[in-house]
């Protein structure tokens, strides 16, 4: 009787916590999608009341800007597709040799430009460093882990690439403040998110490392959280 009593509760726990899963993911998605709903809505209204000489510039202005706000949607729509696609392994790896010095060094230098606040550096121990990936998804992988860094981390984040005889190593450290143990238990799963206040202070769906980890393990590598203070993800991609 006792133990059926606590199995039941166990399970109503499980729900309960499924239950704020989903809706923390379908307000977070929400809000996301309004900003750039609304954007073009704006930018739309803005046309139609057009007149004058300066009609074509100004049309070509909003025209552009949501544009934009239209390809920031598709990422976001895409990047749940691709979370799906993981689930039901439906993702096909198209690998080729990629540099993965200068894919990094792109990848560091466009985050630089966009994180004026943020001191960004990245360090490789040699100009090229071949390996077969699939560009598209290895870049989001990375990409993710940054960004997660960005989000998450303090003012100084470090990339650096290097290999030895087993393996290449890529490491993403960051200056923040850390995590706990239950964040460091927990960090890969899909939709969990690091408490921060209000939740819609940091953007973010909650599925960024989890792609990043099934993404890397389908390139036959790994993705290790090797340490807390400071925070630093490591790869390691095998030599074939």
């Amino acid at each position: 009787m006792i133990a059926s009593l606590l199995y039941l509760l166990a399970v109503i726990r499980r729900q309960k916590a499924l239950a704020e899963i989903k809706n923390d993911l379908i307000s977070n998605i929400t809000h996301e999608f309004k900003t750039p709903i609304a954007t073009i809505g704006v930018a739309l209204e803005a046309i139609e009341s057009f007149s004058g000489e300066e009609q074509n510039q100004r049309t070509h202005k909003y025209v552009q800007m949501s544009t934009e706000q239209l390809e920031r949607l598709n990422g976001m729509v895409e990047k749940l597709l691709d979370t799906a696609s993981l689930d039901r392994g439906e993702v096909i790896l198209n690998t080729e040799p990629t540099n993965l010095v200068a894919m990094l060094d792109r990848l560091i230098h466009s985050e630089a430009m966009v994180q004026s606040g943020k001191q960004l550096n990245f360090e490789s121990e040699t100009e090229e460093i071949l390996y077969p990936v699939d560009p598209f998804h290895f870049e989001n992988a990375i990409n993710n882990i940054l960004d997660n860094a960005v989000k998450y981390g303090g003012d100084k984040i470090d990339l650096h690439i290097g290999r030895n005889t087993e393996a290449v190593v890529i490491r993403i450290q960051d200056s923040g403040n850390g995590l706990s143990g239950e964040h460091r238990k927990r960090i890969f799963e899909k939709f969990y998110r690091i408490p921060a206040g209000n939740t819609h202070d940091v953007k973010g769906y909650g599925i960024g490392l989890y792609y990043s980890l099934s993404m890397i393990e389908k390139h036959g590598g790994q993705l290790q959280l090797i340490s807390t203070e400071p925070t630093t993800f490591e790869i390691r991609l095998p030599h074939e």
